[in-house]
């Protein structure tokens, strides 16, 4: 026997009922006169609204990666660089082993994010550091956080540029975009003409990601003791502090 108190049904009613495209099925009423209907067809309305809702965070997701990756300043013939299609020697087990940090520091970013996990990629040109950085870029913006790849060169003109009268952008606008982005890739450090001028700005931007708790990957073609050298002793064991790491890639370029 069925009670009904603001029209709520308890039990529930059932009747049996027939579903043109499912056949024969028992309805239920849990509330006034509103039957539920085939359970069939309500499951398919119901896994179709979910996929609708997953493509469309899909192309929320993928408006906004567009967005990083379109700010990140990554060069049109860097776009392809992935982790998964850098390629390793065989008998290069040095190599492997940096592709295999990259792999795992890019994974777990929003744990080295917290600490502010820094390292550099030092050695010859040619055999992969921007590869693999851009490869790590692309990883950290696949998962919602930003990145910015530039030249020492580029970053140093971008800022000086800045002092030119009329200048789109002030200088704190420019640096807010190397200190504030959650991870920032600084290449061919050292092919600078090492003025002070220039090595402030480069300690500044390192300091002010330090001090914020903020990470840096910084490539060079110097050895380590050239880098060290290069960018003073403040600013390489800022680099290196946490546990962060030097790596010297020194087998052939790729290029050849």
């Amino acid at each position: 026997m069925s009670t009904c108190e603001f029209g709520i049904h308890n039990p529930p009613l059932e009747k049996q009922n027939n579903c043109d495209k499912h056949g024969d099925f028992v309805d239920i009423c849990y509330m006034r006169k509103t039957w539920q209907g085939c359970p069939i067809c309500r499951q398919i309305k119901k896994d179709e609204a979910a996929e609708s809702e997953k493509q469309y965070q899909l192309q929320v997701a993928n408006i906004y990666l567009g967005k990083r990756i379109s700010d990140s300043g990554i060069p049109e013939r860097f776009l392809n660089r992935t982790l998964e299609n850098y390629q390793v020697d065989g008998d290069n087990p040095k190599q492997a082993k940096i592709l295999k940090y990259c792999t795992d520091y890019a994974e777990n970013f929003s744990d080295r994010k917290k600490t502010g996990l820094s390292f550099l990629m030092l050695g010859l040109p040619g055999t992969g550091k921007t590869h693999l950085s851009i490869g790590i870029a692309f990883e950290v913006m696949k998962n919602g956080h930003s990145s910015v790849f530039t030249t020492a060169s580029r970053m140093l003109r971008a800022i000086k540029d800045t002092y030119h009268k009329g200048s789109e952008f002030s200088e704190k606008q420019v640096l807010a975009t190397y200190e504030t982005c959650d991870l920032l890739i600084i290449d061919e450090i050292g092919v600078q003409t090492g003025s002070d001028y220039e090595k402030n700005i480069i300690f500044d931007v390192i300091n002010s990601r330090y001090e914020n708790v903020r990470p840096t990957i910084i490539l060079s073609n110097l050895s380590i003791d050239e880098c060290k050298l290069y960018l003073g002793e403040r600013v390489f064991d800022r680099m290196r502090e946490g546990g962060g790491k030097a790596f010297l890639l020194d087998w052939p370029s790729f290029r050849k």
